[in-house]
């Protein structure tokens, strides 16, 4: 179960927040060091992943918010 949303680009990822990265939502899987693993289900039930770095989320995160807000 996702316990919660990333918005504020401060915030430390947790496992188990959600994350929306071009308006899907992802859930962090795992944090390691160096990089952070999202994974989703899709509507068919196939399971995706991805590894990003913390960098590299925030810079999605922060993009996908830019899209929303104009």
């Amino acid at each position: 179960m996702v316990s919660g949303h990333i918005a504020d680009f401060s915030l430390d990822y947790e496992v188990g927040n959600s994350v929306f990265i071009d308006n899907k939502e992802w859930a962090i899987a795992e944090i390691r060091t160096g990089f952070i693993i999202l994974q989703r289900d899709s509507v068919d039930g196939t399971s995706q992943t991805i590894d990003v770095s913390k960098n590299e989320l925030q810079e999605l995160v922060k993009e996908t918010q830019h899209k929303f807000e104009n």
